[in-house]
């Protein structure tokens, strides 16, 4: 699977979604969560839908109108190193890398604290998920 095209990097977003359902870390932490999370790697645009807890849609473009209660991104050049295998410090979290660099970590900040830990569990799954795609 090809993880980088020219415009940067590309999210394996099946393979998270699938992931993440599967995860008795995540399933645990984002129970009862609602939630439509924007994620963007450059301009290039993520949608990701949770639906009690699970993820119930995860697509990459955008259908003209996607509503989203938290925001996530920044240049491609800071993705690669958050999603390296051992991230350096303040790449290693979206929160942190949005003090440290230029990175957004936005949106309803009460919904994303209130389920942080789950947010932390997409992150460590999506930097594993890409590992593994690179290695492939």
């Amino acid at each position: 699977m090809n993880t980088e095209t020219t415009a940067g990097l590309v999210l394996p977003v099946d393979t998270i979604r699938e992931r993440l359902n599967r995860d008795p870390e995540f399933l645990l932490t984002a129970r009862f969560w609602y939630c439509d999370i924007r994620f963007f790697i450059d301009k290039d645009p993520y949608f990701m839908r949770i639906e009690n807890g699970k993820v119930d849609h995860f697509q990459h473009g955008t259908q003209g109108f996607d509503p989203y209660t938290i925001n996530i991104g920044g240049p491609a050049e800071v993705w690669k190193k958050m999603l390296e295998r051992r991230p350096r410090p303040f790449y290693h979290d979206w929160f942190a890398a949005s003090f440290h660099h230029d990175f957004t970590f936005g949106g309803d900040l009460e919904s994303a604290y209130a389920h942080y830990y789950a947010i932390r569990r997409i992150n460590a799954i999506m930097r594993q998920a890409m590992i593994e795609s690179r290695a492939a």
